[in-house]
């Protein structure tokens, strides 16, 4: 079976540059060309073009006007738009690109570098698509089992009151509780992450401090620390009553996961502390634990990546999501997160940077 081509729509009033076009481009395009920008925006909607090379200078609506409304079509929001122009002033780049080009070509072209662009637009169109398609199933398999899996959590806690079930029934129904519940958290962050990723939850911002936040995100991990008899220790003296303007329940959500962490990793009658100080460039929060520390203390970026776990083979629980979610809310405030071992003991503290330009002046 023949490779599928991927689709090049040519919008030129010059025949004999949409010839030498389709001649440089070779035989790995289905070509389509028209004269006019009407006939790009009619053609566009039924060829569905992979990219658009985009003549400027044509008679009736320029380039710049035909590219506005084709990036004003959804069906078309993953195809590239290549402009060509004679035109090699900057401002008139900036003009195609403030119309929606993904990129300008000036002519005459360097036949090479046209097609190596071309395929590195089209190499981006598919990651793009790709991760359209990726983030679609996840959001939709994360709505559709959140319902069941509510219904499953709800209706075992009511097997689990009931005085009709022997000890091994009743714990067989924990057993179930507690899946459910590990689901559902897991549910619940991939929405949220996904939801931070495309950007449907945006920054609600509000007058806070992070003594606040503390609290609320120790009193929200306080089940999981006394399982394991942790130390909780706050110290929000230097500056954790300044206020500064913030989503409270984003940054809740964040340090209550960087708290979680800590607590995870330190042993049993371990110690996590939380501690506020004033920086020169705003507000720090550490979090610090007595763990057995970061494995690879060279590459710490890493455990702010997606899925990530530090030891599949043997991993139990945790879905690797928390912490990335930690870095998209902290990056969406405008701060830093940061993690790396104590220095002569051990563990490791992880760091959240609130910046100055969010601070409250008094």
């Amino acid at each position: 079976m023949a490779d599928k081509k991927n689709r090049m729509l040519i919008v030129d009033d010059d025949q004999t540059n949409i010839l030498i076009l389709e001649e440089i481009l070779g035989r790995q395009f289905e070509f389509k060309s028209v004269s006019s920008g009407t006939e790009a925006l009619d053609a566009a909607m039924v060829f569905k073009p992979d990219i658009i090379l985009l003549d400027i200078m044509m008679p009736g609506q320029d380039g710049y006007e035909i590219c506005r409304k084709l990036r004003e079509m959804e069906e078309l929001s993953f195809t590239k738009i290549i402009l060509l122009s004679a035109k090699s002033m900057l401002n008139d780049r900036l003009r195609g690109y403030q119309a929606g080009a993904d990129d300008f070509i000036i002519k005459p072209f360097d036949s090479e570098e046209l097609l190596a662009k071309v395929r590195v637009f089209i190499r981006l169109k598919s990651v793009q698509e790709i991760d359209k398609m990726k983030d679609d199933l996840i959001n939709l398999f994360s709505h559709e089992t959140r319902t069941p899996l509510n219904a499953i959590v709800g209706f075992g806690k009511i097997l689990d009151a009931s005085d009709k079930l022997g000890d091994h029934e009743k714990e067989c129904v924990r057993h179930i509780v507690s899946s459910g519940m590990n689901l559902l958290e897991l549910v619940n962050k991939t929405i949220l992450l996904s939801n931070l990723r495309n950007g449907t939850r945006k920054v609600i911002e509000e007058r806070t401090c992070l003594e606040t936040i503390i609290q609320k995100a120790v009193a929200a991990v306080e089940e999981k620390s006394r399982v394991k008899n942790i130390i909780m220790l706050a110290d929000c003296k230097d500056g954790g009553k300044l206020m500064f303007r913030a989503d409270e329940d984003l940054l809740v959500t964040a340090l209550c996961f960087v708290v979680e962490n800590a607590v995870k990793y330190s042993p049993y009658l371990g110690k996590v502390e939380v501690n506020v100080r004033k920086a020169a460039n705003g507000l720090v929060c550490d979090v610090k634990d007595n763990g057995k520390g970061l494995a690879d203390i060279r590459n710490p970026e890493k455990f702010f990546s997606e899925f990530f776990v530090e030891d599949v083979e043997h991993h139990g629980r945790g879905h690797g999501l928390s912490l990335v979610i930690v870095k998209h809310i902290v990056l969406l405030h405008g701060g830093k997160v940061s993690a790396a071992n104590n220095r002569g003991e051990p563990g490791c503290t992880f760091t959240i940077e609130i910046p100055s330009t969010l601070i409250v002046k008094p």
